[in-house]
């Protein structure tokens, strides 16, 4: 998640410093120190009764890069991981993500069980064209809206009958108590000193013990958010020594928390889970989409982020100025929302109001002050871009790269394929069954099943998902392998590749064998977990329950492939 920025009058800036550096002092002093004491992070769980019911606690790690993740687990480096998760319980080592690849979007995702297509969310930063809305979490000002910004039921909705708990989790509408950390964290935070506020966050169960002890059972459901691997990741590279320490420092001090657990038997009842919410890849060339699209393009591109705080008719004013309006998240991620074009009645070039979306031959002959541009093939052709992806009709999603376009249709028998133009742009071709590329319609869970092992796993389902979405862009770009559409970090993450689609996944307690999954998704979490806590699970999943009552994984996409963990 990138860094969050913040819009206060500098004399209310120090106001707001000054108190949170005193909360600090008086949180701070209590959080224990990064290795010691060893083997404890200081919890006293003993007085917490075990038998208060079904419970679990999910430590949701942002931006764990799976194929580091999984070098280090491999090279012992991750001991407490190894311990309390893999050598009890399930691994998914590559569990999908949702598209786009981006934090605030994931985490509703995972608990909610949906695409973010399908529950609205489409990114840290979207453009509503109807209400006209820039929204962008990553500020201050915005970023406790996103709980109104969705409505598909969350994992704590479904336990409403029971006390549940979020610390520093950002989607946690319907949660008991919500943990924000706002105070305590933010000197540190804007000091960089991530590890210390992923320490502060896990001190907060000092707050969930006591409330425990209070209603005599452990909450239903508690989710934890640490930040250090993804920050680090930013700054230094995911191949750099400093992000393997943010994740070497996050299995110090799971691992801490869970050892008092254990001494308390805990364990012995609890379920307890760890997920991401992307991957990240490095990157090592900038190009700066929205100054491309405004200088050489020519495009009208709004600069200014307006929201419900403004009238609507100033809002209309505003973006009635422009024909364009791009949002980035992750840095691998834009979407470029556009204005139909249009002619007045006296034939003179316009664009129609923003609720009317452009349809497909507008992309493709976009107005510009030079004449005509093909957007897509515009963009394609930039080294940057690997994807750019786009709406042609109801559940209709064309994928264009450079050397050609294909076409994703859903229907109700299930998502067709056809190349549009080209040989084999996805490189589909020899890599997943012809039954899948000659057009019929196959299920999302075969899709999922088929394209892991390729260079877009889990495409089809997401992105057609993605389209079905009022705050969807009208063009999607994806950058390409090593580069981003900005200038800030080392990292980046919301592409399309597999360093940022997958990432671990792992649950382990009373029930669950210790396996390893070839085949999940992130979204698989939410109704997993209510299965095991003994909740109903709202219709219209994107995700499946993948126990089936302690007797091993269920409702597998076809070709997953369960095996003893190592």
């Amino acid at each position: 998640m990138p860094r969050q920025s913040v819009h206060h009058r500098p004399a209310w800036r120090a106001a707001i410093i000054a108190v949170a550096s005193l909360c600090l002092w008086s949180i701070g002093c209590s959080v224990p120190a990064a290795e010691t004491p060893v083997g404890t992070f200081g919890l006293d769980f003993s007085s917490v009764p075990s038998d208060g019911g079904p419970a679990a606690m999910v430590f949701f790690v942002d931006g764990l890069n799976a194929s580091v993740f999984e070098e280090m687990l491999t090279a012992g480096d991750l001991p407490a991981i190894q311990k309390y998760f893999v050598d009890r319980g399930l691994y998914a080592p590559r569990a999908v993500a949702n598209i786009p690849s981006v934090t605030l979007a994931n985490q509703v995702s995972v608990v909610t069980g949906q695409f973010p297509g399908r529950h609205g969310v489409v990114a840290n930063k979207w453009f509503d064209r109807n209400a006209l809305v820039r929204r962008n979490y990553e500020t201050i000002d915005q970023k406790n809206t996103l709980d109104d910004d969705y409505t598909a039921a969350t994992i704590y909705e479904a336990l409403a009958d029971r006390t549940t708990v979020s610390i520093f989790f950002q989607a946690h509408r319907g949660a008991t108590k919500w943990f924000e950390n706002r105070l305590s964290a933010s000197p540190p935070f804007m000091m960089g000193w991530y590890e210390f506020v992923d320490r502060l966050t896990l001190w907060r169960l000092t707050e969930v013990i006591e409330l425990a002890q209070q209603r005599r059972a452990m909450p239903a459901l508690t989710v934890i958010y640490l930040l250090a691997p993804d920050f680090r990741g930013y700054g230094h590279g995911v191949d750099s020594d400093e992000y393997r320490k943010a994740i070497a420092h996050t299995d110090t001090q799971i691992g801490r928390v869970l050892a008092d657990m254990d001494r308390a038997g805990l364990l012995d009842t609890m379920h307890i889970a760890l997920v991401s919410d992307h991957g990240m890849t490095a990157v090592g060339g900038h190009f700066l989409l929205e100054r491309f699209l405004r200088e050489r393009v020519g495009l009208s591109v709004a600069g200014r982020w307006l929201w419900e705080r403004m009238p609507f008719e100033q809002r209309l004013d505003a973006y009635q100025r422009h024909s364009a309006v791009v949002n980035i998240t992750g840095d691998r991620y834009a979407a470029v929302s556009v204005r139909r074009p249009m002619r007045r009645d006296d034939g003179e070039p316009d664009f129609a109001p923003w609720p009317q979306r452009p349809g497909l031959e507008d992309v493709r002959i976009y107005p510009s002050p030079t004449g005509p541009v093909d957007l897509p093939a515009l963009l394609v052709a930039q080294e940057a871009v690997d994807v750019v992806a786009y709406a042609a009709g109801p559940g209709r999603v064309r994928i264009r790269r450079a050397d050609g376009e294909v076409e994703f249709h859903q229907d109700e028998g299930g998502i067709r394929y056809r190349v549009v133009e080209g040989d084999d742009p996805l490189g589909w071709a020899g890599r997943i069954d012809e039954r899948l590329l000659s057009g019929e319609p196959v299920s999302a869970s075969e899709w999922l099943a088929a394209t892991v092992e390729t260079e877009f796993p889990g495409l089809p389902e997401r992105i057609v998902a993605y389209f079905g979405a009022q705050r969807a862009g009208d063009l999607v770009v994806f950058a390409a392998p090593g580069w981003d559409f900005k200038s800030r970090f080392r990292s980046g993450h919301g592409g399309l590749s597999p360093a940022e689609m997958f990432t671990p996944m792992l649950l382990a307690g009373p029930g669950v064998p210790n396996e390893r999954l070839a085949v999940a998704q992130t979204v698989d979490l939410m109704p997993t977990l209510l299965a095991l806590l003994g909740g109903a699970a709202p219709e219209e999943l994107d995700g499946v329950d993948l126990l089936r009552a302690g007797e091993g994984p269920a409702s597998l996409p076809a070709g997953a492939i369960a095996e003893p963990a190592p």
